[in-house]
């Protein structure tokens, strides 16, 4: 029978996901509250004109989705250069070009130049890795001025609150200085839809159609009824009630609180809205020439941007005529609600006239939309409550909750595609058909008990408690030495970093298990995210000694097989293998290999992988192994911790086992030591404030020390004793499991020679337990250097 999915929302994650389903044999029906698809992607006619919710622009630096929308939308795009402004001055008669470009702040005047280049010189890198609030980030970043002009007022009206009140996470980690004034999306391929961004969705409805998929149109969810975690049915607000079998998969592309909602799990995560206001005006044009879009910081307009369509894409308005769209961002309790429509849209007609970009004498239309769920909130510790309310949803067996709304990220659409092949991938289990490999019998008896120095884990003893520093450190070496007093001051048994080259640890070009990494935007990559936060080996041989003249414990994770190499020429007891490489057997049995002892995340894997890379080990000939049990998500919900499965570790292997805890505060580690768990592992920094991925859900020093305090007094705990991999993981997987990947260009009909693989994240290619397999076997077709091997590819 064929696979059913029922996809909630018509938007571009739902309409993507469909078609790609539907091309794999799926019977696909997705449901729309509104009586046109797009989502926040759609066009409509107003007038003589085509409007949209905010102007969409189509934007890859990778050739593969860009030939793939050329190939199904190219007689729907309008490609070219798209620029922008900031206004600025009292009488906005001052227009910065954006993005910032030295050829710009060459024509800025002569005072402020000075001060801005006065500003770049003497930046210090410490205290951007020291920053806690968005406004310090940017201080640091590119100085007060910059920051004034450009990453001040404007953040603030985006979001609602101060940049002293902002988190340093939100700071844009991409402050591209450009040397020459560019496009906005320079230097890849970029479109706008020649009807307007909704022409591009309603095409893939088309294709959906003809593949007998259905769209039923004015279908608004009113709830979703599930008993014991299994759906059951969803009711609609029309009366009509869809009955869920048992196979059937229901992917929600709602906001992520409505969804938790529908489920009667209230979430507390607030989304920022976007008022789009049209003003048609009898004028050819009326932005400046060259300009597609204006940014407004100042606190006298209440629009943050004015946009005017035909310029983009002259179908969307008459030779003769146009329009402005107006958009104001909004919260919940804003006063703008309120506000009448009329008053509202004569207010902002009023001071696009005051800004002297056009008069209310030529104006004859004016029109009005809302869009509640745009920008998701990220307040301070939003983290926790996303953490949960995305175990309520994922808890659902069927469930998936997907796109910009519901993944609780503001994406583009380059973004929104790849999520929905990347799902569609996940759905139709494509590459997972993995054939077995004979088991070697183990060489050595695992030690039920493991000695570190006068130290010995395992039963019978307290737990040994890890202050896993890992990135917290954000590069600086000072930071890293910091923590290791602190590590030392809470008493904790051992510190933990992480060591890595940057090119090593993920794929600089594939962004989950297939797609370009290279999101040009204000958000870093992870590959930068990595080589930023990585920490030469010449400053860590340097903090191993500071440590060991301090008498605490230091280790690593190494994530490739040079860090191991460098972490034994430090003498080093004990290694730590991350979760996402469990699945990467040569690199246990290279750690394996050194005889020390060892320590296994199992996040994201199956009681069957664990015991293929326990094996690993032991077949190595190393005795001294303990296993983590760990959920990957960062943060983990408390929902999603299943502790009982340390039981089913230990039980299984006999030998001990910890929990690596990525929960917001010590509730979960507590029950972990009182269920047996023989050591704790915690992320650890100076403050949890501060920037970086781990930050957040870290322990600061005072929560450290407790943690030591519980260790010694408590002993047993209950969960679930099931291992499985948590809904939760799966983008961790896509995103960092490692895969084989090809060490340099190979062509087809070249025979595999261990030097032409290597083996990195994302996930995507054959696992690392295959490399022995491949090698020596001819190519099929050509595969690019620093690309994923399938099976497709041999």
């Amino acid at each position: 029978m064929d696979k059913k999915a029922i996809i909630l929302g018509a938007g571009p994650t739902g309409l993507v996901l469909a078609w790609k389903l539907l091309e794999n044999g799926w019977q696909v029906d997705l449901y729309e509250k509104n009586q046109r698809v797009g989502g926040m992607c759609q066009t409509w006619p107003w007038g003589e004109f085509l409007v949209d919710v905010g102007p969409h622009i189509f934007h890859t630096p990778e050739s593969t989705l860009a030939e793939f929308w050329e190939k199904e939308f190219g007689d729907l795009f309008v490609k070219g250069e798209f620029r922008c402004k900031n206004v600025q001055g009292e009488q906005f008669d001052q227009l910065y070009d954006y993005p910032i470009s030295w050829e710009g702040i060459a024509h800025f005047p002569a005072e402020i130049k000075k001060q801005i280049i006065t500003e770049l010189e003497q930046r210090n890198p410490e205290e951007k890795k020291r920053a806690t609030t968005y406004r310090e980030y940017m201080n640091a970043e590119v100085g007060p001025t910059l920051r004034e002009m450009f990453f001040e007022r404007y953040p603030q009206k985006i979001w609602g609150i101060p940049t002293d009140r902002m988190s340093a996470i939100w700071a844009p980690k991409r402050i591209e200085f450009r040397q020459k004034i560019t496009p906005f999306y320079h230097q890849q391929w970029n479109a706008v839809g020649k009807y307007g961004t909704g022409c591009i969705f309603e095409r893939i409805l088309e294709k959906i159609v003809q593949l007998g998929g259905r769209c039923h149109l004015q279908h608004s969810v009113q709830a979703i009824a599930h008993q014991e975690n299994r759906l059951q049915a969803i009711q609609f607000a029309n009366g009509q009630r869809l009955e869920i079998d048992a196979e059937d998969v229901v992917v929600s592309t709602l906001p992520i609180t409505l969804t938790a909602q529908l489920l009667g799990e209230p979430s507390a995560l607030r989304f920022r809205g976007i008022c789009s206001l049209f003003f048609a005006y009898n004028s050819p044009s009326i932005l400046p020439e060259g300009c597609h879009w204006l940014y407004y910081d100042s606190p006298k307009v209440l629009y943050n941007r004015i946009t005017e369509a035909k310029k983009m894409a002259p179908a969307m308005a008459p030779a003769d005529k146009t329009y402005l769209t107006a958009e104001i961002c909004y919260g919940d309790e804003d006063p703008l609600l309120e506000m009448p429509p009329q008053q509202l849209l004569d207010l902002v007609a009023e001071q696009i006239e005051m800004t002297g970009l056009a008069s209310r004498s030529l104006l004859f239309d004016q029109a009005i939309h809302w869009e509640p769920h745009v920008y998701p909130l990220q307040e301070v510790g939003f983290q926790e409550e996303l953490a949960r309310t995305r175990a309520a949803i994922s808890k659902i067996r069927g469930l998936f909750s997907i796109g910009a709304g519901g993944d609780f990220f503001y994406a583009d659409a380059q973004v929104l595609f790849h999520k929905a092949f990347d799902l569609a991938d996940t759905l139709c289990k494509k590459g997972s058909s993995l054939t077995q490999v004979l088991r070697k019998p183990p060489r050595v008896t695992l030690n039920k008990a493991v000695t570190l120095g006068q130290t010995t884990i395992g039963d019978e003893q307290r737990a040994y408690i890890i202050a896993e520093a890992g990135l917290n450190h954000n590069g600086s070496l000072a930071i890293a030495k910091q923590l290791v007093e602190q590590a030392k001051a809470a008493g904790c048994d051992a510190v933990k970093f992480q060591t890595y080259t940057p090119h090593s640890r993920i794929s600089g070009k594939v962004k989950t298990s297939r797609y370009a990494e290279q999101i040009i935007g204000l958000e870093e990559s992870a590959y930068e995210m990595f080589a930023r936060l990585s920490m030469p080996f010449s400053e860590q041989k340097e903090l191993f000694a500071y440590a060991r003249q301090l008498g605490i414990e230091i280790f690593s994770t190494p994530f490739d097989f040079a860090s191991v190499d460098f972490l034994e020429s430090l003498g080093v007891s004990l290694y730590k293998i991350a979760s996402m490489d469990l699945v990467n057997l040569p690199l246990i049995e290279a750690v394996a290999g050194t005889g020390k002892p060892m320590i296994l995340s199992t996040g994201m894997s199956t009681l069957a992988q664990i015991e293929e890379a326990v094996e690993t080990v032991a077949n190595a000939g190393n005795s001294n192994l303990m296993l983590l049990h760990c959920n990957s998500a960062y943060p983990s919900a408390p929902g999603e911790m299943n502790l009982r499965v340390i039981q089913t570790l230990k039980q299984s292997f006999q030998i001990p086992v910890g929990l690596s805890d990525h929960t917001f505060g010590l509730f979960t580690a507590h029950t972990a030591i009182v269920l047996g768990a023989n050591l704790i592992e915690r992320h650890f920094t100076l403050d949890r404030m501060l920037e970086g991925p781990d930050h957040i859900l870290s322990s600061e020093p005072w929560e450290m020390k407790e943690l030591v305090k519980i260790s010694h007094l408590v002993p047993a705990i209950l969960g679930s004793p099931v291992k499985r991999i948590q809904p939760t993981e799966y983008d961790t997987i896509n995103a960092q499991r490692k895969s084989l990947y090809a060490a340099c260009d190979i062509q087809a009909g070249e025979v595999l020679r261990r030097e032409m693989v290597t083996i990195k994240g994302p996930g995507g290619g054959l696992l690392p337990r295959y490399l022995e397999v491949i090698v020596g076997r001819t190519v099929r077709q050509n595969i690019e250097a620093d690309y994923p091997i399938t099976w497709n590819d041999i």
